[in-house]
């Protein structure tokens, strides 16, 4: 994915639900300065969380 323009990959430690991970990607996104409030994000990640391989999810979220 880092090979596609506009696209950052973060790993982010376990977290419980979406809306963790949801809100886990909009703060890191504001705080290394790809978006700030007000934009949108797309957030793709694996359910359930923690296991390879599982890439199975697309939230997209408002900063």
């Amino acid at each position: 994915m880092a090979l596609a323009w506009g696209v950052h990959s973060v790993h982010i430690a376990d977290v419980a639900d979406v809306r963790q991970m949801t809100a886990m990607a909009c703060a890191v996104a504001e705080r290394e300065h790809f978006a700030t409030a007000g934009q949108t994000i797309v957030a793709i990640a694996g359910m359930p969380f923690g296991e390879s391989g599982t890439t199975n999810l697309l939230r997209i979220a408002t900063v």
